[in-house]
């Protein structure tokens, strides 16, 4: 009878035992599985997340220091995610076709632009700031040197600059080409001057500069030949000098500039 008790007794710590370690097994795997789910949620958004910056500056985009990085962080977390996914052939296919996307041509830097919208220009002003803040996160997860933030940041800037001159350049080129030269000389003296006081060195910033002064000279040459011209070139001299006080840079700059009198 003890004999008994004793194999019903271990039986039961074997049976107990067994149920033990089945549920450390069971509780083990859920865990990893949740641990898995999330990380591969947390690289999913995060991947969604570059994607959408990569995308929503596509149509200023004309250089691609940005979104190199961008896309190098990109295809990062893809891998990552891949190691993560139950469906690692859909990852390489995201990745194939970002890979393509990124080969694609950029937006052409151009001095006569189309006309933004205030909405439009929100828009991509928050998105900037975003891009900014992203890049400021891998700089301080050292992804990206201090030099290649410096280089990233000062484009952004640019775009951000770019942006906010865009309705005054349009208005003036309008201008120019309606033959409201007064006006346009207003405006690209604005648009000069700001272009001038930043301290963002881009290439664009010099194809701006440039284009402006050749649009002022051509509004100028004609009346410098007048003036040579000319029996009074005094009273020429002075309808040259535009009057600010009637037409002020905030003026111009929220175009709603009129032709003096």
């Amino acid at each position: 009878m003890p004999l008994l008790q004793i194999i019903t007794i271990a039986i039961l710590f074997v049976i107990v035992l067994i149920s033990v370690i089945v549920g450390t097994r069971a509780h083990q795997k859920e865990r990893e599985l949740t641990e898995r789910r999330f990380k591969q949620l947390q690289l999913l958004n995060r991947a969604d997340r570059v994607q959408h910056h990569i995308t929503g500056l596509k149509n200023i985009n004309t250089d691609a220091i940005v979104t190199d990085v961008l896309y190098d962080f990109y295809f990062d977390t893809l891998r990552d995610l891949m190691n993560h996914s139950d469906h690692p052939d859909e990852i390489e296919l995201r990745i194939a076709k970002g890979e393509q996307e990124r080969d694609a041509d950029l937006a052409q830097f151009t001095t006569t632009p189309h006309s933004y919208s205030f909405q439009e220009k929100s828009k991509y002003k928050e998105r900037l700031t975003k891009v900014a803040k992203l890049l400021l996160y891998m700089r301080r997860k050292g992804r990206i040197s201090h030099s290649h933030y410096k280089a990233c940041y000062d484009y952004i800037r640019w775009l951000n600059l770019w942006l906010q001159l865009n309705r005054q350049l349009v208005q003036a080129n309008n201008n120019y080409t309606s033959g409201d030269m007064r006006v346009a000389q207003s405006l690209y003296s604005v648009i000069m001057s700001h272009l001038k006081a930043t301290s963002i060195d881009r290439p664009e910033r010099h194809q701006a500069i440039e284009y402006i002064n050749s649009q002022i000279k051509a509004i100028l040459t004609p009346q410098v030949v007048a003036i040579q011209n000319a029996d009074n070139p005094e009273e020429l001299i002075a309808d040259l000098v535009l009057d600010f006080d009637e037409a002020s840079d905030d003026v111009l700059l929220d175009g709603k500039t009129q032709t003096p009198k």
